[in-house]
């Protein structure tokens, strides 16, 4: 009895102790998985503007191109991967100055907005003075996770992030309907101001302006933005969302093709893609419930395809990380629920980032950094 006992006990360490092992080496090749994605996007597409000054490379056919978007995502991933230790604040920094020296004018006054896009054309480097929403909001927030993650410097990122915070507020706010434009170009006067692009509403980066700045009017975006992004939800029931929506006497609908920028404007398409992701942090029910009717047609797809109609159909036979990402983010942040969506959204790690478009790259990217999360 005393040697089956002094048996059984041997077995039990043996099983705890491969047990664990097996969970370190999950932890550990996961962890390096996540390090070589965000190397690997780094190396791929940060490009040197100067000896001080960084950019996201968002151009194709060897043609280089920034923009904001691309800036404010490429300077999130920075920051989130200098909390794990993969990136220095140099390098932030150097992201950072790009910004800065590229931010937009009005009216003779200089803003805290980046000018939307620069691009090479014909051996100089053009600018298109405008402003694009997203990659301000982007950048507002890099500069708040910055923060926490180099705090002696905290100080000054926080007071570049409100400044940024209250030009968002000065030029791309509709205060009638208390949300969002989609850039400084969409004036009171032009139908384009209520126009809402649904991956605008972020919930958790809104929250987190609002701390920043005491500014309430950050509460009433979100409640605003996410109403109607609701509304959108409920319209279907695959719960899917258009890339841009227009607000009406009536409510909220999507946006017709080409009444904003592309065809697919009233399809869940390359916007609207990443709307799992801007809602997975947020604990807001209306939040919580338009990813789930997301997540629930996306259960039960055999394949995640790049975009669908709101209705379900699928737009195009291929996949793209730029839609799986997201999903893949949103699933981690309930993984019992969503078992299936969490196990098959682990394959956008399969194709290295430096041989995907920038924007399924750096999608891509920010989701092994932690995206959004600021802890």
């Amino acid at each position: 009895m005393v040697l089956n006992k002094k048996i059984w006990v041997a077995v039990g360490f043996i099983i705890v102790a491969f047990t664990s092992i097996l969970v370190y080496a999950r932890l550990h090749n996961e962890q390096s998985v996540t390090a070589n994605t965000y190397q690997t996007w780094q190396k791929t597409f940060v490009t040197r503007q100067s000896d001080q000054a960084t950019y996201v490379n968002a151009g194709v056919d060897g043609k280089k191109m920034a923009m904001s978007e691309a800036q404010g995502l490429g300077m999130l991933i920075t920051a989130q991967a200098g909390r794990k230790g993969w990136a220095s604040q140099t390098d932030f920094d150097h992201l950072l100055a790009y910004y800065q020296q590229n931010r937009l004018v009005v009216a003779n006054q200089q803003t805290n907005l980046m000018n939307w896009r620069q691009r090479d054309g014909k051996g100089a480097w053009r600018t298109d003075a405008h402003s694009a929403t997203d990659g301000d909001l982007y950048i507002a927030y890099a500069l708040h996770v910055a923060a926490s993650v180099w705090p002696k410097q905290a100080t000054t990122y926080n007071t570049l992030a409100k400044a940024i915070a209250s030009d968002i507020l000065r030029y791309e706010y509709n205060d009638q309907q208390q949300l969002l434009t989609v850039g400084d170009w969409a004036t009171a006067d032009t139908a384009a101001y209520r126009v809402m692009r649904t991956s605008d509403v972020m919930p958790s980066v809104f929250t987190s302006l609002a701390e920043l700045t005491n500014d309430q009017r950050w509460g009433q975006v979100s409640d605003s933005m996410l109403t109607k992004l609701a509304t959108l939800s409920k319209q279907h029931k695959t719960g899917l969302v258009p890339d841009f929506a227009v607000v009406t006497k009536q409510g909220v609908r999507a946006a017709k093709a080409k009444e904003v920028a592309t065809k697919q404007d009233g399809h869940y398409a390359y916007n609207a893609a990443r709307v799992p992701m801007m809602l997975a942090d947020s604990s807001d029910q209306r939040a919580v419930q338009i990813n789930r009717r997301l997540m629930h047609f996306f259960d039960q797809q055999t394949q995640l395809l790049a975009g669908y109609t709101v209705t379900g159909k699928a737009l195009h036979k291929y996949e793209s990380n730029v839609f799986s990402a997201p999903i893949f983010y949103a699933a981690q942040s309930d993984a019992d629920r969503y078992g299936k969506l969490y196990k098959t959204g682990a394959t956008i790690y399969n194709r290295s980032v430096a041989q995907q478009p920038y924007y399924d790259a750096t999608l891509t990217a920010l989701v092994a950094v932690g995206g959004f999360k600021n802890d």
